[in-house]
């Protein structure tokens, strides 16, 4: 019988996905995070960036403000010089309309600044006037440009190699373009300066941000120190393939220990799925074999009462005149119901088998509204002619009649016929009683007898598949799977059971199952539970 049944053994599997899940510190190559593009590269290069952006938009800025400040400046000082001298030229051009008085001497004027430079043209004889620093160099002039603008406006224009700012106000009489007064600024000093200061700003730029990436780069090593450590904790574990150990966690409060918690309770969750599994997995070893074991005595016997039938009977068509012994037709009646008797019992206890693996699979019961009272009655009714030793006695059933449950009634009559029939065969000689009562928010369906009764420590695993309390109790006929199916339609119906027993005094079943108000009348009403729109599920 030991390929009977084929059972996997997931531990291997298992095992091998918690490595996987642990090896998070490696990539598909093997190359760790040190290798890799780390959390600490990705932040240093992260810092770097925006105190590179923070910085290019700090010295564009700053270049821009000195530069518009510089210039501006400059230019309010060519207007206020020009709007100076402009007035003495007006004045001339007042006193000559036809303009033969508008050159003026600019060569002794006092009230020049220092490094400005002025300019006259006069565009009636084509005669220049300028100021001593100019020495013969003239200023740029266009005369076309000059004729399209009746306000004074603003050129830059390079002089002997150098940047000048001339601001042109031209000089009208009558509407007619006479001259031009120019005045400039030599700004080859401000555009040095400014390149000075965009060269500084570069290169100091470039100097705080290699700094602070370096020292980013080691503090940001000390900063995640623990996360490495957190790392080769996880590593140790993977490798020792044991799932009870944990990471020391420094209780810091920070992301790192909030990490590394995470992970302990990760563990703990794993360790407590595998050992669930691991003794699933022993049950299931168990339940294979207690169920191989159960197959194997009806089976044996088929065989053997199989092979006396042949022998016995295949003497006959190698000599037909033999007459059939009688004693020879009573063992070969007996053996044939012997062959009845196990190939029923095998029928049942696959039946069983059955009901447990839809059990296991997830089934779920149609439930109904039902009236427990006439549940009770019918296994009442039919647990009178079971074949028994026992006296049975039924009742009473104190407040039944108006007490309603949800439920499956065949599989509630199974219940309770399971532990009716339990009771009757382990109670040889003595008393079997059923009697039910209504108790608060519950109905109470007692099954107790006189029989050999348990140890309080059997108790709890005589639910369990297979489960024998003592050699004593494995004498009896059964397949050791009734109470495994009555808990398993106990929990469907949300009850539960309450056991009492003592050694050879006898034990007693207290059934709750809960009660709904009785808003119809008896018998199967529409359901009410979710599962019951949905027939049986597996």
């Amino acid at each position: 019988m030991d390929g009977f049944f084929a059972v996997s053994a997931p531990r291997e599997q298992f095992l091998g996905s918690i490595k996987l899940l642990l090896r998070f510190g490696e990539d598909n190559q093997g190359k760790t995070l040190e290798e890799a593009m780390s959390i600490r590269m990705r932040l240093t290069l992260l810092y770097s960036g925006i105190l590179s952006a923070t910085l290019l938009l700090f010295g564009i800025v700053l270049y821009s403000f000195l530069q518009i400040y510089f210039i501006n400046d400059l230019k309010d000082s060519l207007r206020e010089q020009t709007d100076v001298l402009q007035e003495s030229v007006t004045y001339k051009l007042k006193v000559d309309p036809l303009g033969s008085d508008l050159d003026i001497q600019l060569d002794h004027v006092d009230t020049v600044q220092s490094g400005m430079y002025l300019q006259l043209v006069n565009l009636i004889n084509g005669d220049k006037a300028r100021t001593r620093n100019l020495g013969q160099v003239e200023l740029p002039f266009s005369k076309d440009a000059a004729g399209k603008k009746t306000e004074g406006y603003y050129i830059t224009e390079e002089v002997q190699q150098s940047p000048f700012l001339i601001y042109n106000q031209p000089l009208l009489l009558n509407g007619k373009l006479v001259g031009v007064l120019q005045s400039a600024y030599n700004i080859g000093l401000i555009d040095k300066f400014l390149s000075i200061l965009r060269l500084v700003l570069i290169l100091l730029s470039l100097v705080i941000v290699c700094t602070a990436s370096f020292m980013g780069w080691l503090s940001s090593k000390r900063a995640l120190k623990p996360v490495y450590a957190l790392i080769e904790a996880t590593r140790q574990i993977q490798k020792s393939d044991d799932l009870g150990n944990r990471i020391a966690v420094k209780p810091t409060g920070d992301e790192v220990s909030l990490l590394g918690t995470t992970i302990n309770g990760m563990l703990e969750r794993i360790q407590h799925m595998y050992g669930e599994l691991d003794k699933s997995y022993m049950t299931q070893r168990r339940f294979v074999a207690d169920a191989s074991h159960e197959l194997r005595t009806p089976l044996t016997t088929i065989s053997g009462n199989a092979e006396f039938l042949q022998k016995a009977w295949l003497s006959f068509r190698q000599a037909p005149e033999r007459r059939i012994d009688k004693e020879q037709l009573e063992l070969s009646i007996e053996a044939i119901h012997d062959i009845a008797d196990e190939a029923g019992r095998m029928g049942r206890l696959v039946h069983n088998l059955l009901t447990l693996a839809r059990a296991d699979s997830g089934l779920h019961l149609r439930k109904d509204r039902l009236n427990i009272s006439s549940i009770v009655q019918d296994v009442i009714r039919k647990s009178q002619v079971l074949a028994k030793s026992a006296e049975f006695q039924a009742g009473p059933l104190e407040g039944l009649e108006s007490l309603q449950i949800v439920g499956d009634r065949d599989y509630l009559q199974q219940l309770l016929f399971i532990f009716v029939e339990n009771a009757f065969k382990y109670t040889e000689n003595g008393c079997v009683r059923f009697f039910a009562r209504a108790a608060g928010e519950n109905a109470e369906l007692i099954i107790e007898d006189t029989g050999i009764g348990m140890d309080e420590a059997d108790i709890p695993h005589i639910f369990d598949r297979f489960y024998r309390a003592d050699p004593s109790r494995g004498e009896t006929e059964g397949t050791g799977l009734g109470l495994s199916i009555a808990k398993w339609i106990l929990e469907e119906h949300r009850g539960t059971v309450e056991i009492r027993s003592r050694r050879n005094e006898g034990t007693r079943f207290t059934i709750r199952l809960p009660v709904v108000p009785a808003t119809h009348e008896e018998g199967r009403m529409p359901a009410l539970s979710e599962a019951a729109s949905a027939g049986i599920e597996g």
